[in-house]
């Protein structure tokens, strides 16, 4: 784990952006550190109608605990691609939380974020 120190903590930077923005119903908010190209076909809609799902079914979010990080899907869109793992606590129910970053020019981007319970 020491060795993705500095990639875990935009991670969970990121993942704590998204999680408001989950929370509040920001569209804008949760899709701000993706790149365009990994948001196709995800649209408002689908944004809103996930976070009802979610609150329907896992409750409010509690916290999270981090339990590690995976190789990312490494290919030309997604250069030094990483994702992490956390047991996500909410109201009602435990998921797994899945936030997978890549670095471009020196940028960390999201590119693949997953909530399964």
């Amino acid at each position: 784990m020491n060795d993705v120190i500095e990639e875990l903590a935009v991670a969970e930077k990121y993942l704590t952006e998204m999680l408001e923005a989950d929370r509040t119903s920001d569209y804008e908010g949760f899709i701000k550190r993706f790149e365009k190209a990994d948001l196709e076909g995800f649209s408002k809609g689908i944004f809103l109608k996930d976070t009802e799902l979610m609150r329907e079914e896992l409750g409010v979010y509690k916290n999270r605990l981090y339990l590690g990080s995976l190789n990312g899907f490494k290919d030309d869109n997604h250069p030094k691609s990483l994702r992490f793992v956390w047991r996500g606590i909410y109201e009602k129910n435990e998921a797994l939380i899945v936030l997978g970053i890549h670095e471009r020019d020196g940028l960390w981007y999201v590119n693949d974020n997953v909530v399964s319970k």
